[in-house]
């Protein structure tokens, strides 16, 4: 090879060498095969709801930025798309539900293009919830949850929610974004923009509604509220306060009640405890609460509480002055029926065994659920399953009569909802729906027997 040729090679390696090792044409652009312009349907079109205000961006992949936007075609009544340079925003609120397809294509800085085509159809504010209307609402926080709505006490406040049922099968919390109201006003208090509801000092019923976009919650009645006065502080109705105490702290422990054994219990006892009692006497009894899930087979809300009292056996209550606090589950609506009746003897009328705790009984709890009762007991800060067997439980007759200021069978109140719930029992009941609202049991079953 002489000399000639020899600067032609290297000429031409020198032409070459920017497309071939960069990927560029000689005046420096990128090259769109190896860099192709790309553009997709945003997910978020996907879930566009009637009334819902809409932010959705196209996000175009490859080419050359900046990109240029346009599109053929529509979208819903009340949504549009910027246009041009930087735009590609999909954003509105819907207020038909029709559903529309529009094709978008995008330009980048050197030409290229690329297309989409999409169907956006907002889902219709139709759907139906648990209150059998598209928007519903719930109260939070410490109130009593019966069939016909909430009970708080005077000057209480507890913080409403308002979801949204979609044609979809959807749901979305629209609580800050709905209008709030309470009738009749004055006397039902107040309710802030954002659900927070303070009941007056008038007892009575009251109506809490959330208007969304003209859609008024349970189907235009609101949900009720019952402003309760405050009762006096009596020996029962402190019984029925620590009962709630004791069932809150309980429930907050790591090593405590295993979710699943509570989401199958049909009914709870609690006896709290008191210093009064004789250290480590046979024979000693404790004083306290029973309340199962309402409604036909077990499956409502927890009920008014019946006093319970729970006799014999060599527990003791005390402990070194120590006091022990009880939990007991009633797993099955015989256990149910019999203690709300008559007097029960464990391990006898009814089985009964130490109920598990903690994260390490999953594998044993179908063992203990084959019992009527599952027990348990706290004592200087210890939680664990205790057997009660050889003890007693009956009704609290006398004390339901002090509690309800009449006299009211045990049966009456916890099963067939006669007297509504006092509001000292706004801690147990509040905790015992908002841990376990849900009976996962079956309810009426024959489990245990």
């Amino acid at each position: 090879m002489n000399w000639r040729q020899t600067r032609r090679l290297k000429l031409l390696f020198l032409l070459c060498l920017p497309a071939a090792c960069f990927g560029q044409s000689a005046d420096g652009g990128a090259s769109a095969a190896s860099n192709p312009l790309n553009v997709y349907a945003p997910p978020c079109i996907s879930q566009v709801k009637q009334y819902v205000a809409v932010n959705c961006q196209m996000t175009p992949t490859g080419g050359a930025q900046p990109y240029s936007y346009a599109f053929t075609g529509d979208f819903p009544v009340g949504i549009s798309m910027s246009t041009g340079l930087g735009g590609g925003l999909i954003n509105g609120t819907p207020t038909g539900i029709t559903g529309v397809q529009a094709t978008v294509t995008v330009t980048d800085v050197r030409g290229g293009t690329a297309s989409t085509s999409f169907m956006i159809t907002p889902a219709g504010l139709t759907g139906s919830g648990p209150c059998g209307s598209s928007v519903c609402v719930t109260g939070a926080g410490y109130a009593i949850k019966t069939a016909e709505g909430y009970t708080i006490t005077t000057l209480a406040t507890v913080q409403m929610a308002a979801t949204t049922y979609w044609s979809d099968g959807s749901t979305l919390d629209v609580t800050s974004r709905t209008t709030w109201d309470c009738a009749p006003s004055p006397q039902c208090g107040s309710i802030s923009t954002t659900g927070l509801y303070t009941a007056g000092k008038s007892v009575g019923t009251y109506r809490v509604t959330a208007n969304f976009s003209g859609v008024v919650s349970n189907s235009g009645a609101g949900v009720a509220v019952t402003v309760d006065k405050i009762e006096a502080l009596t020996k029962e109705s402190e019984r029925v306060e620590n009962s709630g105490m004791v069932m809150r702290e309980v429930l907050q422990l790591g090593s405590g009640i295993p979710a699943a054994v509570l989401q199958k219990a049909e009914c709870v006892i609690v006896i709290p405890s008191t210093l009064k009692f004789a250290a480590g006497v046979g024979g000693s009894y404790g004083r306290g609460v029973m309340t199962c899930r309402g409604g036909p087979g077990f499956q409502g809300p927890w009920s008014a509480p019946s006093m319970i009292a729970l006799g014999g056996g060599s527990f003791g209550l005390q402990v070194g002055g120590q006091a022990t606090d009880f939990v007991l589950l009633l797993m099955n609506d015989r256990a149910a029926s019999s203690i709300l009746t008559s007097k029960v003897k464990l391990g006898a009328t009814a089985s009964a065994a130490g109920g598990p705790v903690g994260r390490e009984s999953t594998a044993a709890t179908d063992l203990f659920l084959r019992a009527e009762i599952l027990s348990y007991s706290r004592a200087r800060g210890l939680f664990a399953g205790v057997s009660l067997d050889g003890s007693t439980l009956r009704p609290d007759n006398r004390a339901n009569r002090k509690l309800y200021g009449k006299d009211v069978s045990a049966k009456a109140i916890v099963l067939q909802g006669e007297v509504p719930p006092p509001s000292s029992a706004l801690e147990l009941l509040s905790v015992l729906n908002a841990k376990s609202p849900t009976n996962k049991s079956g309810g009426g079953s024959d489990k245990g027997k």
